[in-house]
Parts: C-alpha cells; sequence; structure tokens
C-alpha cells in the first residue's frame, strides 16, 4: 500500500473518532411543569437552577426540591457508569486489527457487571425521608463485538498499530433495585471506536484509546405505588472516553486506564406533600468526571476470560449548605467478570 493511501486511510479513522464523540446524541388539579434550559453551564449549575426551578413552582420546600434534583443526578451517574464501566473491549488494551488479507478480526464478548451507588432516600413515607442515604447494587449484562477496520502504520521494527482503528457496539441489559424506588430492568446501547497508538508486541504493551457513545431509554425512581411522595425522571446519553495501556504473558495478562465520563438527560422532578396536591418540573442536567480501573485475564485457544475493577470520582456538592445524608462527592466502586472470543 502506497504511503498516501495509508495517510488517507488513517485520516478516515480520525474522522470517525470525531463523529463518535459527536453522536447521535404529575398529578391532577395542581400539577405544574416548568422547562429549565441549561445548555452550555456547567453541571453543579445545572443541579442547583434545577432544584431553584423546583422550589420556585411547587411547595415541597428548598431542601426536598435539592435531593430531589441530586437523586436525578445520582441516577444518571450511576446507571450511566454501569453502562460504560472500564474499557469497551474487556480482556484486551490493543486494537483487534485485521488478518492476513481485507478480513477483519472480529471480537464478541459478554460481561456480568455491578456497580454500587448512592442516592437520597426516595423509598420513604414522607419529603423528610430524602434527607436519608439509600445504597444500592446495579447488577446486568453487557455484550459487545468489534471488528479492526484499520491496520494502522508500523513506523519501526516490531512497533505497529499506530492509528489503527476498531469499530465497537455495545448493549447492555440492567436490573435496578426496586428496593430504592427504581421500576425494574433498563435496557441501551452503544457505538463508538479504538485507536490504536501501539499494538501488543513480544517486546511492547498495547496502549489504545477510545470513544463511546451510549443511550438508555426512561429511568423512573420513586414513582411506584407505595414507594412515597418523590420521584425522579430522566433520560440518559453517557459519552466515554479511556485510554488504555496492557500486556500479555503467555496466557495472563493485566491492564490498567483512565477514563472520562459525561452523563446528561432531560430530568423531571415531581413531588407532593400536605401543601400542594402535586407538581413537577423539568429541566437538563449533565455532569462529568474521572474513572481509573485495572483488570486481569487469562486466554486459552481463541477465548479469553477477564476481570476488572475501578472506581470513579464523585462530583462536587452544588449546595454546600446542606446536611443532609447522601454526599454526591463519594466515589462509586464497579466491577466486571467477562468472557470473549475472538474470530
Amino acid at each position: 500500500m502506497t504511503p498516501c493511501r495509508r495517510i488517507g486511510r488513517a485520516a478516515a479513522g480520525l474522522a470517525l473518532a470525531g463523529l463518535a464523540l459527536g453522536g447521535p446524541a404529575g398529578g391532577a388539579g395542581a400539577l405544574a411543569s416548568v422547562a429549565l434550559q441549561t445548555s452550555g453551564s456547567e453541571p453543579a449549575s445545572a443541579t442547583a437552577r434545577l432544584a431553584a426551578t423546583c422550589a420556585a413552582e411547587t411547595a415541597v420546600g428548598s431542601a426536598a426540591c435539592r435531593e430531589l434534583a441530586l437523586a436525578a443526578a445520582s441516577a444518571q451517574r450511576g446507571i450511566g457508569l454501569a453502562s460504560a464501566l472500564g474499557s469497551d473491549i474487556p480482556g484486551s488494551s490493543s486494537t483487534m486489527g485485521r488478518r492476513i488479507g481485507k478480513m477483519p478480526r472480529i471480537g464478541l464478548s459478554i460481561a456480568a457487571t455491578g456497580v454500587r451507588m448512592g442516592t437520597p432516600r426516595l423509598t420513604g413515607a414522607d419529603l423528610g425521608a430524602l434527607e436519608e442515604r439509600d445504597t444500592a447494587w446495579l447488577t446486568g449484562l453487557r455484550v459487545g463485538a468489534a471488528a479492526g477496520v484499520l491496520n494502522g502504520f508500523q513506523p519501526a521494527t516490531a512497533v505497529g498499530g499506530l492509528l489503527s482503528v476498531d469499530v465497537v457496539a455495545t448493549y447492555s441489559l440492567l436490573r435496578l433495585p426496586e428496593a430504592a424506588g427504581f421500576e425494574g430492568w433498563s435496557s441501551g446501547a452503544g457505538a463508538g471506536l479504538r485507536v490504536g497508538l501501539v499494538r501488543e508486541s513480544f517486546t511492547l504493551p498495547g496502549i489504545s484509546v477510545s470513544a463511546m457513545r451510549r443511550w438508555r431509554g426512561r429511568l423512573r425512581a420513586g414513582a411506584a405505588p407505595g414507594a412515597g411522595p418523590s420521584s425522579v425522571e430522566t433520560d440518559l446519553t453517557t459519552t466515554s472516553l479511556r485510554a488504555m495501556v496492557g500486556k500479555n504473558w503467555f496466557f495472563v495478562g493485566l491492564l490498567g486506564g483512565v477514563g472520562w465520563d459525561r452523563y446528561e438527560g432531560d430530568a423531571r422532578l415531581s413531588a407532593s406533600s400536605d401543601d400542594d396536591a402535586g407538581a413537577a418540573v423539568q429541566g437538563r442536567l449533565r455532569s462529568s468526571r474521572r474513572l481509573y480501573f485495572a483488570g486481569a485475564w487469562f486466554s486459552y485457544l481463541v477465548s479469553r476470560m477477564s476481570l476488572e475493577a475501578g472506581l470513579a470520582e464523585g462530583t462536587a456538592d452544588p449546595f454546600p449548605e446542606r446536611t443532609a445524608a447522601f454526599d454526591p462527592g463519594e466515589r462509586t466502586w464497579f466491577v466486571s467478570a467477562a468472557v470473549r472470543i475472538t474470530l
């Protein structure tokens, strides 16, 4: 292949990465609803503005509105993290690449996942329960497929895979805990690219970066019968960036990585009190955080079994005067166990 053609194909891969980042993005009577536009505002400001609108448009009080806004943001972060996790291709820090000729190498995976998240309590008998903290485990399954579309460059002997590109697609199914006020199951899909910087070799580790966009349907918490006088609903779109390095030694390997997630969606807060038959407000929430993860794997023929664990940072509390039990700055643990086959 001529150098010009190689450069053209690499440029196409970078353009696709840019597209992945852009991605396709109550009660009767006294029910009131107001839309709040927070595009371009800071994440903490978006949460604070939604809480302020709730306090202005309802009679439930500013303290309850603050906790409802934080509950919606917490649901976005917890479920978004459970969708994204750490590495997008389990048990690998390199791109898949292509086989000899024009056939792409394909990887298929299935993973069991778990995320431990905290949230204000939405299942109490009155609004005062929002001052308490709930802990919930989000468990589920994620299936994924990856295919190598560009082999990249080989700038030096034993150094290859520069600007190689994989296309990645995922589908996840989460069991949302009813004890914490969530409703049933949630499913979502995602797509993106992994771009190789160095393909793993006998002497060098594999290094890659990736960009993914994931979408989930409407999420509800606290709205189930008997769950209490308050509830939150939110859409969710998660944008994930990852950087990974890893090395295989015969049958076993290790990887480590860092990442950044952004969670966003339109949220709806609903509450009722003795002075208010029912009211709801709407607004757009957005937050982001860094995360860190590490994993190990065991390879056998065309299969690879991997285990991965990580830690996601919290976010700043937009209400310094709060005294409630839930702390949005707390860190979130996550874990996954996966099996992947390469064809």
